[in-house]
């Protein structure tokens, strides 16, 4: 796990972190893998991508389920897995088939199927921590309050030994090529704190 960590300690609408990305999110499949420790209860936006066409182009929600968004369609992809210590996530999808994966600690849950034949539009915003209402209106209906870690995002799909390797305390396992955690610029507005903490893999 990476010693940089994205710290929520409140919801808030000032508290969220935008990215810059260096590449489009002209997307036919993706994978995001990430690691979280989130306060308990309600719901937490991780991961919310909005184009000019959708506010929920792309987006990725924790709770007792996790939601995912894709052009402002979604699904809930259910698990009976919850820890208030790190937990290492990753969710795929492929327009190919419009099916859609969880994985929590590597291990897959059950498939879900949504926005078959989509392709994610580009040119759009892509922050984290707030769900966006509106081109890049940042609401703190359902805010991000914990931290974050690890985000990784790829223009297709990782196997599994692949994803099995992002939950791994190895400082080199592969970044992602559309969002690359440690790489890829990130503005922190006001109370979202990038923190260096080189503890993680002792919890």
């Amino acid at each position: 796990m990476s010693p940089l960590v994205l710290h929520f300690p409140e919801s808030n609408t000032e508290s969220y972190a935008r990215a810059h990305l260096a590449h489009p999110m002209d997307l036919h499949s993706f994978t995001t893998c990430m690691h979280l420790r989130t306060h308990p209860g309600g719901v937490h936006t991780v991961l919310s991508y909005s184009s000019q066409g959708n506010d929920n182009e792309l987006m990725i929600t924790m709770g007792y389920e996790v939601g995912l968004w894709i052009g402002n369609e979604f699904v809930n992809l259910p698990h009976n897995f919850h820890s208030r210590d790190w937990v290492s996530y990753c969710v795929t999808w492929s327009s190919h088939s419009g099916g859609a994966e969880l994985w929590i600690n590597g291990v897959v849950g059950e498939e879900q199927y949504l926005r078959r034949g989509y392709t994610v539009s580009p040119a759009g915003f892509f922050i984290l921590g707030k769900d966006q209402d509106g081109f890049l209106g940042i609401s703190d209906t359902d805010a991000f309050v914990g931290q974050i870690t690890d985000v990784n995002v790829w223009d297709y799909v990782l196997n599994s030994a692949e994803i099995r390797e992002q939950m791994s305390c190895d400082t080199t396992s592969p970044r992602g090529n559309v969002f690359s955690w440690g790489v890829t610029p990130l503005r922190e507005c006001d109370r979202s704190v990038l923190e260096h903490q080189h503890t993680l893999c002792s919890h």
